[in-house]
């Protein structure tokens, strides 16, 4: 009987660990959900890059092929009068108005996870408080 007993000692320490992995470690449900949620953001702001380049090449396509735009846009950035005529040089860049961001930088962060050694150290501290109290507890029968 004593030694089923003690053979809880090392079945404790493998559950405390494999609960703690699979809860709280490096690939545990935690950490996958952080995850999850990084993922969820970085997608979001794939879709707002997406729609800021679509507004971008409107502004691109309006610029190099339509002249009252390309006039309008002009005088909005202070170049030329109305009696001035404006020509489109190809190969130039298109200047880029204050009002139309580029995008937003978006940092990832690293999950936040308990260490293995951390784990292995709780689960042996677990078995050995198990094999404490069984230890204690024949001591006291025994007396």
């Amino acid at each position: 009987m004593r030694f089923v007993r003690y053979m809880l000692v090392p079945w404790t320490a493998m559950a405390v660990y494999a609960f703690f992995s699979f809860f709280l470690g490096q690939n545990g449900l935690y950490a996958r959900k952080h995850l999850e949620a990084e993922r969820i953001k970085l997608l979001e702001n794939q879709k707002s890059l997406e729609n800021t380049k679509k507004d971008f090449l409107k502004t691109k396509n309006n610029l190099m092929y339509d002249r009252d735009t390309l006039s309008v846009y002009a005088r909005q950035l202070g170049y030329g009068t109305a009696e001035e005529k404006f020509i489109r040089i190809k190969g130039l860049n298109v200047a880029v108005s204050a009002d139309m961001p580029a995008g937003k930088v978006l940092y990832a962060t690293a999950p936040e996870f308990i260490s293995d050694t951390a784990i292995k150290i709780i689960s042996v501290f677990f078995g050995l408080a198990v094999l404490v109290f069984f230890l204690v507890k024949d001591i006291v029968l025994s007396e």
